[in-house]
């Protein structure tokens, strides 16, 4: 049950970032979240470099793919045994999409802190999540 409720809010969560970048861009999308960012943790920076037609343009195609990942993530969670593997797999991807965060903040240096708590969330949630998995399938097959 935990699973099926962390992964429909994952996907949720994706149409709704997916959703707010291709309609309102990624600079005010961008804004939003830092301004909530700094509810919890004040004093944070400003957040900017998310302006100017390159970065608009390709945020708002990615922005297509993480909405498709957020339908995709709904779907298998209305049919969550027979889907576990799709769900397995889905995790790997948001976790690889992660790593690439990683990646960039070793060879470029620290982004704002708000992509350094999403890179977390991106790095920990997943494996945390295929454990429970498994943990799942074996209970269900005792």
């Amino acid at each position: 049950m935990a699973l099926r409720i962390v992964f429909s809010v994952l996907g949720f969560a994706a149409l709704l970032i997916g959703g707010l970048i291709f309609a309102i861009g990624p600079a005010t999308t961008g804004q939003v979240f830092a301004a909530m960012l700094r509810v919890v943790m004040p004093n944070k920076p400003p957040l900017v470099g998310l302006a100017g037609a390159d970065i608009d343009s390709e945020m708002r195609f990615y922005a297509v793919l993480w909405m498709a990942y957020g339908g995709a993530a709904l779907w298998v969670t209305r049919a969550l045994p027979m889907r576990m593997d799709l769900l397995r797999l889905m995790l790997v991807v948001f976790w690889l999409g992660g790593l690439g965060r990683v990646i960039s903040y070793l060879a470029v240096g620290a982004p704002h802190p708000l992509f350094i708590a999403l890179m977390w969330v991106e790095i920990a949630l997943p494996p945390a999540l295929i454990a429970l998995s498994y943990k799942r399938a074996k209970t269900a097959s005792a």
